[in-house]
């Protein structure tokens, strides 16, 4: 692969010994392979390396999503006001809804969630991947993280199904993790798991020695916490159960409730909190005390058909409460403890997202996080590279294989069928068949008479 050069960009670099971003003009990145291997005003460019001019452009590193489930893309605008309730009755894993898929069409639209996130600059994703309620789409799920472009984190849900045991998972990441590092090395295996806080000890023991046994890289659960009748995967649960012991990351995703006790274990073990803004907001997680812990914290988008499914909407979102870029980038990296990705410095993986200054919204900078974080696009990004290769350029998704019209075109014949089949359900009587709905206010733009 050719050598390539951004040059004489603004590049939000990453200052190791101060640990922040340091702002860098006119300067250029020098990619070799996979990496970047040299930046300044004055490198020393290869003759035969491929000079991409990025005089007025912002250089940022990619971003990464730490939490979402891929597979419900064709669901998309099918329940826009659609309550946690019914989504976990209706819409999930664990809802009839799934019959509505083929194994082909789950790779479609875990496909689709990619190419959405690389078109809006997210190069690095945790994917927990809950669509394990049949193997072949197990199998799908994950063909579509390798055909998709971008760096994941493929978290494979552990809950026992009707047709697929968790001893079922285990042997397929097994038959994974033979073939996956050298002909994959953009994927890395992980394990989901919303069954931490009631495992029987026999059941961690297992799940522990599976993690080391197939040298697995990530652990991701949901936890809601508070009042929420699920989702109690706290911290505190997982370091009771020794799960510290096995030196990998674990990121908890949502924990706008978390206690102080669950955020100091957060804290000791270096584990991570994916921050879903949107979804936390759509669906009423609350939000009251995760921003206490944004050293630990980083941002996912979760289900990305019932509202915007790109990370710098979730970004600004989350902006107004706690003003932090390296949530979407730096921080991403540390939740699964790669101090190579989320970074542009000499020897960080060649995950970059150029986005075009000039554009109506943004002329006019001379703040380069702000001119992102508040007033750029999903538009204004003209290229998105992963690992040195091109996933977006010129303002155009680049495909591994084939066209985006051509798959589009697919996409929405399967996202039409799926929908057809799936009907909006009515409310349930009881929130998971335990607590009472209490009233709330509702509002109209109707006029009164």
């Amino acid at each position: 692969m050719a050598a390539k050069v951004f040059h004489n960009g603004t590049v939000l670099s990453w200052n190791e010994d101060g640990q922040s971003i340091e702002v860098l003009h006119e300067t250029s990145i020098l990619i070799k392979g996979d990496t970047i291997s040299a930046t300044g005003k004055n490198i020393e460019v290869p003759s035969d390396a491929e000079v991409i001019d990025s005089t007025g452009k912002i250089l940022t590193p990619g971003f990464i999503n730490t939490h979402s489930h891929l597979w419900q893309t064709a669901f998309r605008t099918l329940a826009p006001n659609t309550t946690l309730a019914s989504y976990l009755k209706s819409y999930s894993q664990s809802s009839q809804a799934v019959k509505a898929f083929s194994a082909e069409d789950i790779y479609m639209s875990c496909l689709e969630g990619y190419y959405e996130g690389l078109n809006a600059g997210v190069t690095t994703y945790v994917e927990h991947a809950s669509n394990n309620w049949d193997l072949d789409v197990v199998k799908r799920g994950f063909d579509a993280a390798v055909d998709g472009g971008a760096r994941v984190w493929w978290c494979c849900a552990l809950d026992d199904r009707e047709d697929v045991t968790a001893k079922d998972v285990f042997e397929y990441i097994n038959t994974l993790g033979k073939r996956s590092k050298d002909n994959h090395p953009l994927v890395s295996l992980g394990l989901a798991t919303d069954a931490m806080h009631s495992a029987s000890d026999e059941q961690t023991q297992h799940m522990k020695d599976k993690i080391r046994e197939l040298d697995l890289e990530a652990v991701t659960t949901h936890d809601l916490g508070g009042p929420w009748p699920i989702g109690h995967n706290t911290p505190s649960i997982a370091a009771n159960k020794g799960l510290q012991d096995l030196d990998v990351p674990i990121i908890f995703s949502h924990g706008g409730l978390i206690t102080k006790e669950n955020r100091a274990a957060l804290r000791k073990h270096d584990w991570n909190l994916s921050i879903t803004p949107e979804s936390e907001m759509h669906y009423g997680h609350g939000q009251q005390t995760s921003r206490l812990v944004q050293d630990h914290a980083s941002l996912g988008v979760d289900t990305n058909w019932t509202f915007s499914g790109d990370i710098l909407t979730q970004a600004r979102l989350w902006l107004q409460s706690v003003r932090n870029y390296l949530l979407v980038t730096r921080q991403g990296g540390r939740a699964v403890r790669r101090d190579d990705i989320g970074v542009l410095k000499v020897a960080a993986k060649a995950d970059i997202v150029c986005f075009n200054g000039d554009s109506p919204n943004m002329v006019g900078w001379t703040d380069p996080i702000a001119a992102v974080v508040l007033h750029a696009n999903v538009g204004d990004i003209e290229h998105v590279m992963v690992g040195g290769v091109f996933r977006k350029r010129n303002g155009k998704l680049a495909l591994k294989e084939g066209e985006w019209s051509a798959f589009s075109k697919k996409f929405a014949e399967v996202a039409r069928r799926i929908q057809a089949k799936v009907k909006v359900p009515p409310q349930p009587e009881k929130f998971m068949g335990v607590t009472e709905f209490g009233d709330v206010e509702t509002m109209t733009t109707r006029r009164q008479a």
